[in-house]
């Protein structure tokens, strides 16, 4: 799978992230925004027969990370915002992928806190000890010290991260929808299994990325072709 210039890719999004601050708030509303299929975002191709649009009651938006990127790091508190704000109609589904061997772990790691019913809980705190504090959760054990520290117990974490059909029928899912969509960028957002959004369609600009994101939703949303 091709994925060049992702370091680039990654940095241009983290220096967009650190002056987030600075940006200003004069943005034009997504409605009246022009974006373009093959510029802005990518229309997914598949060999399956892809019905006619219709209106939808639900749209499915997913996340492909992982807590290894330094870029889905500094992505986090911007997404997050724009979680609490989504419109309840929004669906939104994480799916951690693998570009190097200790990504694994770390896909493994979001599994397990997934089965515990604490993935939302323990995201940014994995973030957090994996960039700030330069852990190495790709550790088995030190991965195991870090859910104990944060309060599971250690036979309860053992007892799931020891069911490995569960947590490798998962991930094996996730290796599936990255080889499907051709994700080659983290983080990059798929909306409706349709469109694609990576950093390198939107210069590395967050407000884009979501503005994007946001554009294909209310697509999808009505309808459109």
């Amino acid at each position: 799978m091709r994925r060049l210039g992702l370091h680039s890719l990654f940095l241009a999004l983290l220096i967009s992230l650190s002056a987030c601050g600075k940006m200003s708030n004069n943005s034009k509303p997504t409605s009246s925004l022009n974006f373009k299929a093959g510029k802005d975002y990518e229309v997914i191709s598949t060999s399956e027969i892809v019905p006619k649009f219709t209106p939808k009651a639900q749209v499915q938006v997913v996340e492909y990370f992982s807590y290894a990127c330094s870029a889905c790091y500094h992505f986090e508190p911007i997404l997050e915002k724009w979680l609490a704000n989504k419109p309840k109609y929004v669906k939104f589904e994480r799916i951690p992928i693998v570009f190097q061997p200790m990504w694994r772990s770390l896909a493994r790691a979001y599994y397990i806190a997934k089965m515990l019913g604490v993935e939302k809980k323990l995201t940014p705190a994995l973030f957090k000890a994996i960039h700030v504090e330069g852990q190495d959760l790709s550790n088995p054990k030190l991965q195991e010290a870090f859910f104990i520290k944060q309060g599971i117990k250690q036979h309860t974490f053992e007892s799931i991260a020891s069911f490995s059909p569960g947590i490798d029928a998962q991930l094996l899912r996730s290796d599936t929808l990255m080889q499907k969509n051709k994700i080659l960028a983290a983080p990059t957002l798929v909306i409706d299994n349709r469109y694609k959004v990576d950093p390198s369609m939107v210069g590395g600009n967050p407000t884009r990325f979501l503005q994007v994101t946001d554009y294909l939703i209310e697509k999808v949303r009505k309808g459109d072709e």
